[in-house]
């Protein structure tokens, strides 16, 4: 039937009515370059804005070290942007988690580089995209099911919907995209702590809960007093909880709060996506999610649906954290499934 489908839709399309009247079909243009932003923040450490996860980068005398590559077609990019300030080779790539924005480069770094993550992230890029495409097809035809159901375009938990409908396409186009034959997991792996030691350059990589998702990794240049959180935290926007992936509203609080109690104050912090922050900045994102959790378990305690909830709470506190990928409903909707889950 979608084999039938997909001929109709040919047959009444304009390339196929240029193929039947004897015209070539002009070629699609090449797609833009990518933009980058190479933002300098100390003498060796760099932070590399582009299409994807922000990418953390060490240079050293003996050889450079990678935080994240974001996608294959970007990441010879990312590459041309390391040779703008140094010419040693790249010796290490940390992927702080499996999300293709974060890993999809794996495949151009594994020619040169050690890849290094979390135990959890080598199952995940290997076996995780069998299962969404077995599951995900399900998940999406439900998820427009409820959508349909509710008129209001602008209805908080319609808009929640939307954004998980959005991500399960995402990941559901991810996952048939996927080859074995292809994939570059990391090489190694770690349960909690792993140091990295490059040109006397002290690099902590380290694990504490299952957070943003179950695999994830923060990078800590100790020398340089700058820290890469990587999805952890979303500075300026709500952030991203995979729960489907592993990740846990209540791991991000112990995440951060354990990167608060671990480096000085006057850090410099890599967030996921968004700009360079500090202590306070990452600060603040722990406090909104930790009051956000509150909120929500006063809704559970009294009796309120998820839907209910994401309809009546506001944090109106947090101004400055806005929605992007994520809207707020999304944030309540993992918390509240957490909370009940633990009742």
């Amino acid at each position: 039937m979608r084999s039938r489908f997909l001929l109709l839709c040919l047959a009444f399309s304009p390339v196929a009515a240029l193929a039947h009247s004897g015209a070539a079909p002009e070629p699609a243009p090449p797609p833009p370059p990518p933009k980058f932003t190479l933002e300098k923040l100390t003498d060796k450490v760099y932070c590399l804005f582009g299409q994807g996860g922000n990418v953390g980068i060490l240079v050293t005398d003996r050889g450079v070290l990678v935080v994240d590559d974001q996608y294959e077609n970007i990441a010879p990019g990312i590459v041309d942007q390391i040779r703008t300030v140094t010419d040693k080779p790249i010796r290490y790539l940390v992927n702080t988690h499996f999300h293709a924005d974060h890993t999809g480069g794996n495949p151009v770094f594994i020619k040169f580089a050690e890849i290094i993550a979390h135990d959890n992230v080598r199952p995940r890029l290997l076996d995780y995209p069998v299962a969404v495409a077995r599951t995900f097809p399900d998940k999406i035809k439900n998820l427009e099911k409820d959508i349909s159901a509710i008129a209001d375009s602008n209805d908080a938990y319609r808009v929640t919907l939307q954004k998980d409908l959005g991500l399960a396409k995402f990941f559901l186009d991810d996952a048939t995209k996927f080859r074995i034959e292809s994939a570059a997991p990391p090489g190694i792996t770690y349960e909690g702590h792993v140091k990295v030691w490059l040109g006397g350059e002290e690099v902590h990589i380290f694990h504490v809960a299952p957070g943003h998702t179950d695999g994830d990794s923060m990078v800590y240049f100790a020398g340089q007093k700058v820290l890469h959180m990587g999805d952890l935290f979303f500075h300026g926007t709500y952030p991203f909880i995979d729960a489907a992936g592993g990740g846990s509203a209540r791991g991000c609080i112990e995440n951060i709060d354990y990167a608060i109690a671990n480096v000085p104050p006057d850090v410099k912090v890599i967030a996921g996506h968004g700009p360079v922050a500090g202590i306070a900045e990452l600060k603040r994102a722990r406090d909104f999610l930790s009051d956000l959790w509150s909120e929500v378990d006063k809704a559970v305690k009294a009796g309120m649906s998820k839907a209910d909830a994401i309809r009546a709470i506001r944090m109106e506190a947090y101004p400055e954290i806005k929605p992007a990928f994520m809207s707020l409903g999304n944030d309540i909707s993992v918390i509240y499934d957490e909370i009940k889950a633990a009742r």
